[in-house]
């Protein structure tokens, strides 16, 4: 995308004006149903105003921010997702009296996405960590926002608070010794600004490295996603697993897409890759919790990601951006599900046990949530499908072929525990369709017809459908136009 100097994007500000009148709005009169209110609108008048920005930047100085497709792109996903997630949060924090939420959980929700908003354009090292910090704090509250069970919460919370810590320790050390070999904060890796062979351009890449797999939870730093999301309510678990590993993959992207890697970073991350892929998806075979199943899912597919990652070009682009969208709308769609599925007071859906039968019972959610099972896995006529196919036709190009039998055994393996999860729905019902007759609220049914849709005509047209929407070249690149900020 064609851009110009800008000095910032205009959804950061529509959040900030949005979150200081939640505020102010909260020490006037505490209200959930309008915290969520104010939250949903700033949400959607960021959305419209994704593509626009404020002012003019100065020509001295690093840069802070930048908008291109890239950046516009994942921000879009973001808060599309932060909208989902709202209307999953709704049911609990306005409707639930006996397990209500309070005002700082929409408050806190924002924070978070602000801070995720703050990744996608950052083009300097201290708004991404700043945006970093405030995902993460603010996810350290949501955490403990469990309903019924509020020490696993806090257990969940304080793993949370302590790894997630470690590695922003290890993220902001490596991003001191990149300042101290190239004098500038601007984000990208010390190895491109000197020789590769010098020890502390090497080492700080590394160490920045290693703390954004510790944030996209990648095998060997994954253990803390399963207990994190399993102690955390529905729609912040969701948060969890799509808009935080949509922000911090496209820092990752960002940070090292826009340029040839050198040869020992590649065979790191091909290490990463394949322990990523094979250890989510073992890991997956072994859960009983929903929940932790979809954490292993989430590993899994932020490996099946960087295969393309690790393929410089205009395929790579368009597999990148396709399969965000797939990944986004499926597991989007998988706890959109299961919050509507919940049963206050008896079930919160989390238990895989609890969905047996559900095809008799409740036909149409069963057969949502077959559906983003089927797309997870690359079955049709998900989106998944066609994601997978290009992810696939992208290794095949490069020839990424160990990758890609990773792939294919990594896949077999998911269309297991994602069929077993099918299995299970179609037996027979242990409860009697009586005890779990009740009304599915509206706005989580519209939910879950908004994300069928998506998936399907992204997987019954993918051609007509998905390339008007997805600019092939929105993965930036050197000799691409960017659109900074200062």
């Amino acid at each position: 995308m064609i851009g110009h100097d800008v000095f910032l994007p205009t959804p950061l500000p529509v959040l900030c004006v949005g979150i200081t009148v939640m505020l102010a709005a909260t020490a006037w009169r505490r209200s959930v149903n309008r915290s969520f209110l104010t939250g949903m609108v700033t949400l959607l008048l960021a959305l419209v105003f994704v593509a626009h920005h404020t002012g003019t930047a100065s020509d001295n100085g690093d840069s802070l921010f930048i908008q291109d497709q890239w950046a516009n792109y994942t921000a879009i996903l973001i808060m599309f997702s932060g909208i989902c997630i709202l209307l999953m949060s709704w049911r609990n924090g306005a409707h639930d009296r006996a397990t209500p939420l309070l005002d700082e959980y929409p408050l806190l929700y924002m924070l978070g996405t602000l801070g995720a908003l703050t990744i996608v354009f950052s083009a300097n090292y201290m708004p991404f960590f700043l945006g970093l910090e405030i995902l993460g704090v603010s996810l350290m509250g949501l955490v403990t926002f469990r309903p019924g069970s509020a020490m696993q919460g806090y257990e969940a919370a304080m793993k949370y608070l302590i790894l997630s810590g470690i590695s922003s320790a290890i993220l902001l050390f490596g991003i001191g010794v990149a300042y101290g070999v190239t004098g500038s904060l601007r984000f990208i890796p010390p190895i491109t600004a000197g020789n590769i062979s010098l020890t502390l351009p090497i080492s700080a890449t590394v160490m920045i490295l290693v703390g954004m797999f510790f944030k996209l939870s990648m095998v060997p730093f994954h253990m803390w996603l399963l207990d994190v999301m399993e102690g955390a309510p529905v729609p912040v678990a969701a948060f969890l697993a799509v808009v935080s590993k949509i922000a911090i993959f496209s820092s990752l992207v960002r940070y090292f897409g826009t340029g040839n890697q050198p040869p020992f970073l590649n065979d790191i991350l091909y290490v990463v890759i394949i322990l990523t892929i094979l250890g989510g998806n073992l890991l997956a075979l072994r859960q009983t919790s929903l929940i932790r199943l979809m954490a292993c899912s989430s590993i899994a597919h932020v490996g099946y990601l960087l295969i393309a990652f690790l393929c410089p070009g205009r395929l790579q682009s368009g597999a990148i951006t396709i399969y965000l969208l797939a990944y986004t709308a499926s597991t989007l769609g998988v706890f959109a599900t299961m919050a509507a599925f919940a049963v206050p007071d008896r079930s919160d859906g989390t238990a895989i046990a609890q969905w047996k039968g559900l095809f008799f019972t409740r036909p149409f959610l069963a057969s949502a949530m077959s559906l983003m099972l089927l797309s997870l896995a690359g079955i049709p006529p998900g989106i998944g499908f066609f994601a997978k196919f290009e992810i696939t036709a992208t290794g095949v190009e490069y020839q990424r072929n160990l990758l890609l039998g990773v792939l294919i055994i990594g896949s077999i393996i998911g269309l297991y525990y994602y069929l077993n999860i099918i299995r299970i729905m179609m037996s027979a019902p242990s409860l009697p369709s009586a005890s779990l007759n009740r009304h599915i609220r509206p706005e989580l049914m519209a939910l879950v017809i908004v994300l069928t849709i998506i998936v399907v005509i992204g997987g019954l047209f993918p051609a007509r459908a998905l390339h008007p929407l997805l600019p092939v070249s929105a993965i930036p690149s050197d000799t691409e136009a960017e659109m900074t900020i200062r």
